[in-house]
């Protein structure tokens, strides 16, 4: 008999997501029998329910907003990417044992591949602190040698800790924090990117009629976006098309 695998996505508001069909196509082309299950939790409820689902069986589970970093204190052990990155997104359970990894700077990267020659030694862009920004930056700094970085917050809050996070683990990088409301003075300077990525939920399924480009955004100083969200109706993807950028999202 097969061994039947048993996975599972935990997160706050995921109704959109499309593991679970993606999950259901891996295991039908690879044969193997398995289920894969959405799990919409609250925060009161994440130690909880973690525990829960690795004494139900479960052996992996995919991690998504908001609980990159919240996770980790109910792992016993984490990888030294995830440790790099302060954000897990996938944890194996063996025995009981809750092991954390971070395979968002992979899945990131890939795609990006065909253009590491204009990416080299270039500028970033990156909208959003959360946990796939911190895994976009890393990728680009090791993987393309991209060494400067504008990172931009909705809020100020947790931009101070991101950024200094990020220069303690990546020697020679350079990041500029920024609120958006102060991107048009930089534009105005002349200031040129080599590459947008928008690492927020905003113009995903949950937010799709809001904008999470900064007001004063030129398309013209960049040639390449990328959009961590995978709706079919991206705004900022249409846009970036229209404007005759290569544009990347996760469809």
């Amino acid at each position: 008999m097969k061994k039947q695998y048993k996975f599972a996505l935990i997160g706050y508001g995921i109704s959109y997501s499309r593991s679970g069909d993606v999950f259901e196509a891996i295991f039908e082309t690879a044969g193997m029998p398995g289920t894969f299950e959405m799990y919409d939790i609250a925060p009161e409820e994440l130690g909880r329910r973690l525990t829960g689902l690795a004494q139900d069986g479960v052996q992996g589970l995919s991690v998504t907003i908001p609980y990159k970093q919240a996770v980790i204190e109910y792992l016993d052990e984490i990888d030294t990417i995830a440790r790099a990155l302060e954000a897990v997104n996938s944890v194996a359970v063996d025995s009981g044992v809750l092991r954390g990894f971070n395979t968002d700077c992979y899945g990131f990267s890939l795609p990006l591949h065909p253009f590491s020659q204009k990416l080299k030694h270039g500028r970033a862009l990156i909208i959003g602190c959360g946990g796939v920004a911190r895994a976009a930056v890393y990728s680009l700094y090791t993987d393309y040698e991209v060494r400067q970085f504008t990172v931009i917050g909705r809020t100020e809050s947790k931009l101070p800790a991101f950024c200094e996070s990020l220069r303690q683990r990546l020697r020679q990088i350079r990041i500029e924090p920024m609120v958006g409301t102060r991107l048009a003075r930089t534009m105005q300077s002349g200031t040129g990117y080599d590459i947008i990525v928008n690492c927020t939920p905003v113009g995903g399924w949950n937010h799709p009629a809001e904008n999470p480009l900064p007001t004063g955004l030129d398309w013209s100083v960049s040639g390449l976006y990328y959009d961590v969200n995978y709706n079919d109706d991206n705004r900022p993807v249409a846009e970036a098309r229209a404007a005759g950028l290569t544009a990347i999202d996760e469809a």
